[in-house]
């Protein structure tokens, strides 16, 4: 039995139609530049460490994002994979 009436259930189906790489991007993108900001904030206010030159703030920006950022929306898609799997299973 397909359990369509469940919001996860729907909004999941969006996002598989529009792919992978949608997905990576807009996530992943997002994500990496929370995790930015959230580290360079705790750099600045709590261990007063500073940018020495634009060549480090460049090189935290894209670990977070590419690393970071990557990780996470490649983990999201296949954590909801398996959770969209389950819940659109028929039950036995």
């Amino acid at each position: 039995m397909k359990n369509n009436k469940d919001p996860f259930v729907e909004k999941w189906e969006k996002t598989r139609e529009k792919g992978f790489k949608k997905h990576f991007y807009t996530t992943g993108l997002s994500f990496g530049i929370l995790l930015f900001v959230v580290l360079s904030a705790y750099d600045y206010f709590f261990t007063n460490r500073r940018f020495e030159t634009t060549y480090d703030f460049i090189i935290q920006l894209v670990i977070c994002i590419v690393f970071g950022g990557g990780i996470y929306a490649i983990f999201v898609w296949f954590l909801n994979e398996m959770v969209y799997k389950k819940k659109t299973q028929p039950k036995k």
